[in-house]
């Protein structure tokens, strides 16, 4: 259940940055920083009460931290491939109105 209340109160962010700013694509970017924020919120409130479980708590961390790494080198490579089209396509020309 706590997983359903993270992701509503994710989208309730994402869907108040959308009415503030209409614009979706920057939405969904702070729902989802909004929704890992919350995440590793309550995996330290919960952390907290469970102090003789700290087994229990060791992996998922470590695989949150893990997913975290992979997402982070995936859209980095992905940004920096787009932007190297983009520059190659205004370097030849391909951009420029017709005469």
């Amino acid at each position: 259940m706590k997983l359903f209340t993270t992701l509503l109160l994710a989208m309730l962010g994402a869907l108040a940055v959308y009415a503030a700013r209409r614009r979706i694509m920057y939405a969904l970017r702070v729902g989802a920083i909004l929704y890992v924020v919350l995440l590793f919120g309550r995996l330290l409130v919960s952390g907290l009460s469970m102090a003789d479980r700290w087994e229990d708590l060791i992996v998922p961390v470590f695989l949150l931290l893990l997913a975290w790494l992979a997402l982070w080198f995936f859209s980095t490579a992905y940004a920096e491939r787009r932007e190297k089209q983009k520059r190659l396509r205004s370097a030849s020309g391909a951009g420029r109105p017709a005469r």
